[in-house]
C-alpha cells in the first residue's frame, strides 16, 4: 500500500464493486432478521452490532483503497515509507482479529485490538514527531491514518456491543466491569441493558451480575461528565442526610482527576416513572403516587427547612437557556411588535423587567428541592407505596415552588392530546397546585401565587426546546409570555392579592 504497483491499485480498484455487494448482503440479511427479534433482545442488538461491523470494515476497506491514491507517498524517501508500512501492518495485524460470527464471543476479539489501538497511534507520534526530524512525514498519509485508527476504535466498540449492547464501549469496559466486581466476585460475568437515551450522549443502563449468589443482582449504571457525576454524589449526600427515603443508594462510583467521563452505580429501583404512568394511562396508579408525593413533600419542606430567604434567580436561568430554546424555535419568541396600534414588549423585554421584581418576591424560608423536578424523575413502588427521586446532581437549597413549576410543565407538555386523558393530566396539575398553595398559607408566604407565575413563565418557555410539534411549543411560548407580562403589570402594592389564573393557563 506504501508503495503500490499499477496492477495492484487496478486489482484494489476493481474489487471495490465486490465489497459494496458484500455489504449490501449484510444489510439485507440484518434487516430480514430483525424483524423477528425483539428491539431490546439480544438477538437485535448482535444483528445490528453486526450490520455496524460490516459498514465499519466497508469504510476501512476505502480508507485502504484511499491510502494507495495519495500521491504523497511517491516522494517521501524510503526511510518514511517503510515506517509508513510498518503502521499499515499493525493495522492489518488489528483486522485479523475479526471474525464476523453471531455465536462468536466477541469481547476478547474488541479488546485486542483496543489494546492495539494506543500502540499504533504511540508509534505514528514517535515515528513522525517533532524529536525525529531524520523521517519526513505527510500531513495527508498521517490524516488518512488516524482514520484507520478511529476506524479500528469503532471496530473494537462495535465487537464489544455484539455481547453486550450499544451501551458498552472500549472506554467503560473497565469501569462496568469494576462495577460488577462490586456487585459479586464474579466480575467476568455481568450483563448490560441500556434504560435510556439521553441528550448529552451519556450511558445509563441495568446491569446486572449473572451467578451471584441471589441469582438475580441489578443495579443501575450512571456514566457522565466526571463534575456531573461528583455532583450528582454531592446531590445523593445531601438527601440522605435531610430524607433518605426518597435517594438511591450509591453502591460504588469512579471518578478520577484528568478523566472526562465518570461513573456511578446505584440501586436498582422497583417502580416506574411517573412519565411511564401517565403515558401509559395508568391513572389510578398516577393519583396514587401523586397523594403519596404531597405527604413526602410536606415531610421534607418542612424538615429542611431553613430561615434564609430563597431567590431561584428565575429570568436568569431562562436567559442562559434561551439560546438553546431559540436555535429550536428561531421564530418562537418574536421581537416588539405592534397589533393594533399597540405596541407589544419583546420576549427579551419581559425577561428584564421581570428580572428586578424577584427580588421584591424572594421565598420566605429555604428548603431542599431537587433543582430537575421532571415526571421522569420520579419512580413510584405501588406495592411499598414508596417515591425515589432520581439525577439528583442539582439538588440546592432554594425556592420550593421552582420545582414544583418545573413538575406541572413537564406534565403538561407530555404528547397527550386526547380530550379524556388530557384532562386527567389537568386535574393531578390543579391537586398539586392545590397541596402547595395550602402549604404556603401555613408557611405565610404570601408571594406564593406571583413567584410560581414567573417560575411558570420560566419553565413553559424552556420547555419548547423539546417540543417540535409547532403549533404545541406555540402554546407554551404564549403562556410563557402571558404570565411573565401579568406579574409586569402588577401594581406593586397589590402583589400579595394576585391568584395564578390556574384554569386559563392549564386548560386546553
Amino acid at each position: 500500500m506504501t508503495k503500490p504497483s499499477e496492477p495492484l491499485v487496478q486489482r484494489l480498484i476493481n474489487r471495490k464493486g465486490y465489497r459494496s455487494t458484500l455489504l449490501e448482503k449484510v444489510e439485507l440479511a440484518v434487516a430480514m432478521d430483525v424483524q423477528r427479534r425483539k428491539i431490546d433482545g439480544q438477538g437485535f442488538q448482535q444483528s445490528k452490532s453486526l450490520e455496524r461491523l460490516a459498514r465499519l470494515l466497508d469504510q476501512l476497506g476505502q480508507a485502504c483503497l484511499e491510502f494507495t491514491a495519495i500521491k504523497a507517498l511517491k516522494q517521501l524517501p524510503d526511510k518514511s515509507r517503510k515506517e509508513y508500512a510498518k503502521l499499515i501492518r499493525l493495522v492489518g495485524k488489528s483486522l485479523k482479529l475479526v471474525i464476523i460470527n453471531i455465536d462468536d464471543a466477541n469481547i476478547r476479539q474488541g479488546l485486542k485490538i483496543g489494546r492495539r489501538i494506543p500502540k499504533i497511534a504511540a508509534r505514528l507520534t514517535a515515528a513522525f514527531g517533532p524529536d525525529n526530524s531524520a523521517v519526513k512525514n505527510s500531513a495527508v498519509v498521517d490524516f488518512q491514518l488516524h482514520r484507520m485508527i478511529h476506524l479500528l476504535s469503532e471496530l473494537a466498540d462495535a465487537l464489544l456491543a455484539a455481547n453486550f449492547g450499544p451501551a458498552v464501549r472500549l472506554q467503560n469496559y473497565k469501569q462496568l466491569q469494576n462495577a460488577a466486581h462490586a456487585m459479586t466476585a464474579q466480575s467476568e460475568d455481568f450483563s448490560v441493558e441500556r434504560l435510556a437515551l439521553t441528550r448529552s450522549g451519556s450511558t445509563i443502563a441495568t446491569l446486572k451480575a449473572e451467578h451471584a449468589a441471589s441469582g438475580n443482582m441489578m443495579a443501575v449504571y450512571k456514566e457522565g461528565e466526571s463534575q456531573k457525576v461528583i455532583e450528582e454524589l454531592y446531590g445523593v449526600d445531601q438527601w440522605k442526610r435531610v430524607y433518605p427515603k426518597v435517594a438511591p443508594t450509591v453502591l460504588s462510583h469512579h471518578v478520577e482527576q484528568g478523566d472526562e467521563l465518570g461513573s456511578m452505580v446505584i440501586e436498582h429501583l422497583p417502580g416506574q416513572t411517573l412519565e411511564s404512568l401517565l403515558l401509559n394511562g395508568q391513572w389510578k396508579s398516577a393519583k396514587q403516587l401523586t397523594h403519596t408525593l404531597q405527604r413526602t413533600l410536606r415531610k421534607i419542606w418542612k424538615s429542611s427547612r431553613t430561615p434564609e430567604p430563597a431567590q431561584a434567580e428565575y429570568m436568569q436561568q431562562l436567559r442562559k437557556r434561551m439560546p438553546e430554546t431559540r436555535q429550536t424555535h428561531p421564530t418562537l419568541f418574536n421581537e416588539r411588535q405592534t397589533i393594533c396600534g399597540l405596541p407589544r414588549p419583546s420576549f427579551d423585554q419581559l425577561i428584564d423587567r421581570v428580572e428586578p421584581l424577584e427580588g421584591q418576591l424572594r421565598a420566605p424560608f429555604s428548603v431542599l428541592i431537587h433543582g430537575d423536578f421532571n415526571v421522569d424523575n420520579l419512580i413510584y413502588d405501588e406495592l411499598k407505596n414508596r417515591i425515589y427521586f432520581i439525577d439528583l446532581h442539582r439538588a440546592s437549597y432554594s425556592d420550593y415552588v421552582q420545582d414544583l413549576s418545573v413538575l406541572m410543565a413537564s406534565i403538561y407538555r407530555l404528547p397527550i392530546m386526547d380530550e379524556p386523558p388530557r384532562a386527567e393530566l389537568m386535574a393531578l396539575i390543579r391537586q398539586l397546585y392545590q397541596f402547595a398553595r395550602r402549604f404556603a398559607k401555613e408557611n405565610n408566604d404570601t408571594r406564593f401565587d406571583a413567584r410560581l407565575a414567573i417560575a411558570l413563565g420560566r419553565s413553559f418557555a424552556t420547555s419548547t426546546r423539546f417540543i417540535y410539534d409547532k403549533p404545541f411549543a406555540n402554546r407554551l411560548a404564549l403562556r410563557a409570555s402571558y404570565l411573565l407580562e401579568a406579574i409586569t403589570l402588577l401594581n406593586p402594592e397589590k402583589i400579595e392579592q394576585y391568584r395564578l389564573p390556574l384554569e386559563d393557563i392549564f386548560s386546553d
